[in-house]
């Protein structure tokens, strides 16, 4: 499956190389690109947008910090209801 992962802090860099072990393909975005470089190594792909990450993947989740950053990321012309593909949802 093609996940897309947007919010890669605590909780994304305990989920994500889960993801992969389990033979997913993930591709992340974080507004903070260097918390991503452990997780680009193990083979996370990277995205330079929320947007981005949507128009490759099936679904995508967030886990970001609080309601505003859910509206950024989500609603403005680079997040990830832009981006969905007819068939993927997002799970915040």
């Amino acid at each position: 499956m093609k996940i897309g992962f947007v919010g890669l802090g605590d909780m994304g860099k305990g989920i994500v190389p889960r993801l992969l072990a389990g033979g997913h393909s993930v591709t992340g975005w974080n507004r903070t690109k260097s918390k991503a470089e452990p997780l680009l190594k193990l083979g996370m792909g990277w995205a330079d947008s929320p947007r981005e990450v949507a128009a490759q993947s099936e679904i995508v989740f967030s886990i970001v910090t609080d309601a505003a950053a859910v509206q950024s990321i989500a609603l403005e012309g680079s997040g990830v209801i832009a981006g969905l593909k007819k068939g993927a949802f997002i799970w915040t």
